[in-house]
C-alpha cells in the first residue's frame, strides 16, 4: 500500500478533480490500482499519472470520454491527426460564420431608436429560383465567392461581404432563366476581373458605363438567374454598346 497514492493526492500531481477521477473509473478510462474493500476509497500508481495526465489533454481538446476510450485501447498518431482536421474544419467554418455575422452587425447597427410611426426600409434581399439547392450553393462558393450559409430541405441562403441571396427550390428551369436580380457594388473593376476569371459574365452584359449614370456588368448562375453588378460614376454622358456576342 506503500507505493500507492491516494485519490487526493494523485488529484493534485495530475490536476483531475476526484470527481473527474471517479467518472473515468465509471467509464473505464482510468481504474485505480487499488479499491479499499471497506472504504471504498481510491490509489493510484506512480505509473498512472502519464495516462491521466493524457486523458486530461484529450478532454481540454475536446474530445468525447468515448473517443478517449477507444484511443487509449489502441493509441494511434493517425487518429491525433483526424482530431486535428476535424478542429481545423471546425474553427475554420466557425470563423467563417463569425465574420459574417460581424459584417451583417456592423451593416445593419441601427443608432437610433425609430419613430414608430414613421417607416424606413432597411434592405432588399433576392430571392432566387434554384433547381438543385446543394449545387447552387456550391456554384455561388467556387464561381462567385458567397459563403454558404443555411441549407434547408427546400430553401438555402448564401452570403458575402454582408449581402444575402436567398434561393427557393423548384423544378421548373424555365423560371430561373426568367429572373433577375441587382447588386450595388464598389470596386466594380476588380469584381468585374474576378467574374471574368471565373467564366460568368454574360456574353451580352460586359462591363459599361450606362447613360443612368451606372457601370454595370452581368452574370448567369448555374440555373440561368441573371444578376447584375453596379457602381455609380460620376462621368456624364459616356455609354457604351453591349456586345452582341
Amino acid at each position: 500500500m506503500d507505493e500507492l497514492i491516494p485519490i487526493g493526492q494523485f488529484s493534485a500531481l495530475t490536476w483531475l478533480s476526484p470527481k473527474a477521477l471517479r467518472i473515468y473509473h465509471d467509464q473505464g478510462l482510468l481504474e485505480p490500482a487499488h479499491v479499499d474493500p471497506s472504504s471504498g476509497y481510491r490509489y493510484y500508481s506512480a505509473d498512472q499519472i502519464s495516462v491521466a495526465a493524457g486523458i486530461s489533454m484529450l478532454r481540454r481538446a475536446g474530445i468525447a470520454l468515448a473517443e478517449i476510450a477507444e484511443f487509449l485501447r489502441a493509441p494511434s498518431t493517425d487518429r491525433v491527426d483526424v482530431w486535428r482536421t476535424a478542429l481545423e474544419v471546425e474553427v475554420t467554418e466557425r470563423r467563417r460564420m463569425l465574420q459574417h455575422i460581424s459584417r451583417l452587425t456592423e451593416r445593419n447597427e441601427v443608432t437610433a431608436v425609430p419613430d414608430s410611426k414613421t417607416t424606413t426600409l432597411q434592405r432588399a434581399i433576392p430571392v432566387l429560383a434554384s433547381l438543385d439547392l446543394d449545387a447552387t450553393q456550391h456554384f455561388y462558393a467556387e464561381r462567385l465567392g458567397f459563403d454558404p450559409l443555411f441549407c434547408y430541405p427546400d430553401y438555402a441562403i448564401s452570403g458575402r461581404d454582408g449581402v444575402q441571396m436567398h434561393f427557393w427550390l423548384t423544378d421548373d428551369s424555365d423560371i430561373p432563366k426568367n429572373t433577375s436580380c441587382r447588386i450595388d457594388v464598389t470596386g466594380i473593376e476588380a469584381l468585374y476581373e474576378e467574374m471574368q476569371t471565373a467564366g460568368v459574365v454574360h456574353p451580352n452584359a460586359p462591363l459599361c458605363e450606362q447613360p443612368w449614370g451606372m457601370k454595370e456588368f452581368g452574370v448567369l448562375d448555374g440555373d440561368g438567374n441573371l444578376i447584375k453588378f453596379g457602381e455609380r460614376f460620376v462621368t456624364a454622358d459616356r455609354t457604351c454598346a453591349l456586345d452582341a456576342g
